[in-house]
C-alpha cells in the first residue's frame, strides 16, 4: 500500500496520523508525503522522519494536486489517500485491504469516520440527484448497527480511500477541474461506477477525523463543496438521473447502491453454527438468501446484546444486524422501516406470535410485504410427547386448544417453511395449505480416519436448561443407557460431548469416562476420532442438523424412534435405531464393535445426504420460497 499525505501546517495532528501509521507495520507500506510549503513545525517533524519518501512543495498546489503528485511517485499496489488529520484504529489498513482483494471489481474502499465529541461524520455516503452529498448516519453513535455491515456506497470520503494503482491510473486519478479540494473523491467514485467498478463501505475500517483541520475555516470549505458541486451534477447527470431526490425520508434505500431485493429476518440470536436448535439452519437460510443477491437485515428478539466481534465471527460482513433493539423496540422499527422490505421472514412461533400483533394492529405497514413464517414444525407436538415422557399428558382438549393456538399463528403469513414432508402434512392436516418444504443443505464431506483408528462416542449439541431436549436426552443417556455400554465394552470407553453444558442434571452424572469440550467452533477432530456418534432425543420438533451433519462427516449414528421418522430413514441404514435403553445400548455396542456394520452405515449414509440434503435443491427451494406471491388469511386484516 503506497500512503500518500498532504501537508500544510498543523504539525500536531501530522505526528498523531504518523503514529497510528506506524502500528500498522506489519503490513508493507509505503508512506509518500507532500508537504505544500508548510510554515509551522512541520518542516521540523519532517526532518526527524525516517522511512518516508518526501516531496517538498515551494508553494502551496493545495490538497488535490498534491495527492495526484504523490501518486505519480507510488510503487505499491494499491494507493491509500489518507488526511493528516485522521488517525488509524489498530487493524484498519488490515479490514480494508482485506476488503478490496475479496472481489475483483472493487474499485475503492472507504472506511467509518469518527470525529473527536465521539460522533459520527459518515458510514458511507449518499449522492443526492441533484448532486449534493450526506454522510450516512452524521451525528449518530459511530457503534449503532447501521454503520456496521459491509455494503456498496456511492462514494466514501477521501479523508480514507483506498484504491488500486493501475485503477487509479486508467481513470487518471483526481480530476483537477475541481481543485484545490472538494467532490474530487465523490467524482472518482461515480467514475469508478460509471466504469462498472464498485465503492465499499468497511465498518471495520475506523478512523478518527479532526474534519476541517486544513481549511482555512469552515465556512470557506463549504463555498467550495457548494461551488463543484454543480460542476460535479453537470459531468454526472446520466448516472443521478437514477439516483433519489434529496429528501432525508429517501435515506434509507439511498444509503445502498444498487436496488437489491430486501428481507428482514426476524429470529431469537444470530445464528451461529455452533448454537444448535435449528439455528445452523437458520444460518445455511441467511447464506444462501445473501448468496442470492437479497439485501439481508437480522433483528434478534431473545439475545440482542452480542459483541460485534461474536456477532460477525461465522457471518457475512454484508448482513445487517439490528444488535441493541429487542423485542421492546420491534413496533417502532418496523413503523421507521415500513414499506422497506420485500419480505419479512420470521422464525419460531414465539416470534411469529409478536410479529403478528404488530401485523393486526397496523396491517397498511406490510401490504407491499410478504409475510414468510420459517415454522419448521409444530412444536406443540414436542411438548405433547414431552408430558407423556413424563407422567403427566395432556387431555384431549388441552392437546387441541395448544394445535389450535400454534396453527393460528401461521394464518398470519403469506406462506409457511416446514422442515419436512411429513411436517408439512401436520400443517396441511390443520388446515394451512400454502406450506412449504425447506430442510437442510449440507455437503458429504466424510473425515478421513477408519473404523481401526477411531474410539468412544460422540455427541454434539448445546445443552440448555433442564427438560430441553439435549438436557433430557443426556439425562436419559448418562443414567440409562452409557452405564450399560459401559459394562459391556469396559470403563475406558468415552463419551464426548461437544457443547456448553447449563444443565445440572447433565452435570451430576458425568464420570471420568465423560469429556465436556465446552463450545468449540471447529469439530473436525472430533469428528475424525469418534467412532459412534449418539442421538438419544426424545422429544423434538423439525429435523435433527445434529444427525445429518454427524452423517456427512462420515460418522454413523445411533438415534432414537423419533428422529428416525423426523429424518424418513430406517433401521439398519443409514442409521441404528435403539427403541429403549436396553436396546439403544445394543445398537451402540454393535456398532461400535462391528467393523463392516460400520462401514456399511458410513456409505449409505453420505449417499442419503447426497440425496436429502442437496445443496442446489435447498437453494433452488428457497428461490420458490422468495418469489412467493402475497396470500395472507383476511382474518388478520389483509386481503388474501
Amino acid at each position: 500500500i503506497s500512503i500518500i499525505l498532504v501537508l500544510f501546517n498543523r504539525a500536531e495532528l501530522t505526528l498523531a496520523c504518523l503514529r497510528s501509521i506506524t502500528e500498522s507495520q506489519t503490513l508493507p507500506l509505503e508512506v509518500i508525503i507532500v508537504d505544500n510549503a508548510s510554515s509551522d513545525e512541520t518542516t521540523r517533524l519532517l526532518n526527524l522522519l525516517h522511512g518516508a519518501r518526501i516531496i517538498r512543495n515551494s508553494e502551496n498546489v493545495n490538497f488535490l494536486l498534491g495527492v495526484n503528485q504523490a501518486a505519480r511517485e507510488a510503487r505499491g499496489e494499491y494507493v491509500l489517500i489518507l488526511n493528516n488529520d485522521t488517525q488509524l484504529m489498530p487493524n484498519t489498513l488490515r479490514s480494508a485491504l482485506t476488503t478490496i482483494r475479496s472481489a475483483p471489481d472493487i474499485g475503492a474502499v472507504g472506511g467509518r469516520l469518527i470525529l473527536l465529541d465521539g460522533t459520527l461524520q459518515e458510514g458511507g455516503s449518499i449522492i443526492w440527484r441533484d448532486g449534493s452529498c450526506l454522510g450516512y448516519g452524521r451525528g449518530d453513535d459511530p457503534f449503532a448497527p447501521m454503520y456496521m455491515f459491509r455494503r456498496d456506497v456511492d462514494y466514501c470520503s477521501g479523508a480514507f480511500l483506498l484504491t488500486p494503482r493501475p485503477v487509479w491510473q486508467r481513470l487518471g486519478g483526481f480530476d483537477e477541474i475541481f481543485k484545490p479540494a472538494y467532490y474530487e473523491e465523490t467524482d472518482y467514485c461515480t467514475r469508478l461506477w460509471e466504469q462498472g467498478l464498485r465503492v465499499v463501505y468497511d465498518p471495520n475500517a475506523v478512523l478518527l477525523h479532526y474534519e476541517f483541520a486544513s481549511s482555512a475555516s469552515v465556512n470557506s470549505a463549504i463555498d467550495l463543496q457548494r461551488a463543484h458541486q454543480r460542476i460535479f451534477a453537470a459531468r454526472h447527470q446520466a448516472l443521478l438521473s437514477n439516483h433519489h431526490a434529496p429528501d432525508l425520508t429517501a435515506v434509507l434505500p439511498a444509503r445502498m447502491k444498487g436496488r437489491k431485493k430486501r428481507v428482514l429476518f426476524i429470529e431469537d440470536k444470530v445464528p451461529h453454527m455452533w448454537l444448535g436448535s435449528g439455528y445452523p439452519r437458520a444460518r445455511t437460510i441467511l447464506l444462501a438468501l445473501v448468496g442470492q443477491g437479497f439485501f439481508v437485515t437480522l433483528y434478534p428478539l431473545e439475545v440482542f446484546d452480542e459483541d460485534w466481534s461474536s456477532v460477525y465471527s461465522d457471518m457475512p460482513a454484508e448482513i445487517e444486524f439490528m444488535t441493541g433493539y429487542g423485542p421492546p423496540l420491534l413496533e417502532t422499527f418496523l413503523r421507521s422501516r415500513q414499506g422497506y422490505y420485500d419480505a419479512i421472514f420470521v422464525s419460531r412461533p414465539h416470534n411469529m406470535k409478536v410479529v403478528k400483533s404488530v401485523l393486526e394492529a397496523h396491517p397498511e405497514w406490510f401490504k407491499d410485504t410478504n409475510i414468510i413464517y420459517d415454522a419448521e414444525a409444530l412444536f406443540v407436538l414436542r411438548e405433547i410427547t414431552q408430558r407423556q415422557l413424563t407422567g403427566a399428558p395432556l387431555s384431549q382438549k388441552e392437546t387441541e386448544e395448544l394445535v389450535k393456538s400454534e396453527v393460528a399463528l401461521a394464518e398470519g403469513a403469506d406462506l409457511v417453511i416446514s422442515v419436512s414432508e411429513s411436517e408439512a402434512r401436520a400443517f396441511e392436516e390443520h388446515g394451512i395449505q400454502n406450506v412449504q418444504v425447506l430442510g437442510h443443505a449440507i455437503s458429504a464431506s466424510p473425515t478421513p480416519r477408519p473404523f481401526h483408528q477411531r474410539n468412544g462416542f460422540l455427541f454434539v449439541g448445546p445443552i440448555y436448561e433442564e427438560g430441553t431436549p439435549n438436557s433430557d436426552s443426556l439425562v436419559w443417556f448418562l443414567a440409562e443407557v452409557f452405564p450399560k455400554i459401559q459394562a459391556k465394552l469396559g470403563s475406558e470407553v468415552t463419551l464426548t460431548i461437544a457443547g456448553a453444558n447449563e444443565s445440572w442434571g447433565v452435570s451430576k452424572l458425568v464420570g471420568p469416562s465423560v469429556r465436556f469440550t465446552g463450545h468449540l467452533r471447529d469439530l473436525h477432530e472430533l469428528y475424525d476420532s469418534a467412532r459412534v456418534f449418539v442421538a438419544p432425543t426424545r422429544y423434538a420438533a423439525g429435523l435433527p442438523h445434529k444427525v445429518h451433519e454427524a452423517v456427512a462427516r462420515g460418522v454413523p449414528v445411533v438415534a432414537t424412534p423419533l428422529l428416525a421418522s423426523q429424518l424418513g430413514w430406517q433401521d439398519g441404514a443409514p442409521i441404528l435405531v435403539g427403541r429403549d435403553a436396553n436396546e439403544f445400548a445394543a445398537r451402540c455396542i454393535e456398532l461400535h464393535v462391528t467393523e463392516v456394520l460400520w462401514n456399511g452405515l458410513r456409505a449409505s449414509g453420505l449417499e442419503r445426504i447426497r440425496t436429502d440434503c442437496s445443496i442446489e435443491r435447498f437453494e433452488s427451494s428457497l428461490k420458490t420460497i422468495m418469489r412467493v406471491e402475497r396470500a395472507r388469511f383476511t382474518d388478520v386484516g389483509m386481503d388474501r
